[in-house]
């Protein structure tokens, strides 16, 4: 049986990409401490997965402005939770954290979710990112 499209358990499609991402713990009293920076391995419209030089536990609150390339002069600002986070790489002291958005500004979450769409849809030899990561599950 062919599927619709493939999003296994997702709400959204997760595109690979490195963007930049300024990050700083929240607490019950506000942010904590300066803007950190990260890079993303992947983003989707409901999260994204970040290489930290830190560890953060699950549960973590998180303030985050994200750069993208879409709007040059103009950052997303998202707060996130930390939901998986795994052991750094021996070779490199980077920690790769899963961060869910708990709350975005309606109108930069519907402009990521249609970059994203518009980047899943653009051709890549003969099929689509889309139409590959869909023929995975047929």
């Amino acid at each position: 049986m062919k599927r619709e499209n493939y999003l296994g358990r997702r709400n959204f499609y997760r595109l690979k990409v490195t963007y930049l991402v300024n990050y700083r713990q929240k607490d019950d009293k506000g942010s904590i401490g300066d803007y950190n920076y990260a890079l993303t391995k992947d983003i989707s419209a409901g999260g994204l997965l970040v290489m930290s030089e830190k560890n953060f536990p699950k549960g973590t609150a998180m303030e985050m402005i994200i750069s993208l390339p879409m709007y040059p002069d103009k950052r997303l600002k998202a707060l996130g939770e930390v939901t998986s986070d795994f052991p750094a790489d021996a070779r490199k002291p980077l920690y790769p954290t899963r961060i869910r958005f708990v709350e975005f500004n309606e109108a930069a979450f519907n402009k990521l979710k249609d970059f994203i769409e518009d980047e899943m849809n653009k051709k890549k030899g003969s099929r689509t990112l889309k139409e590959k990561m869909d023929r995975r599950k047929e």
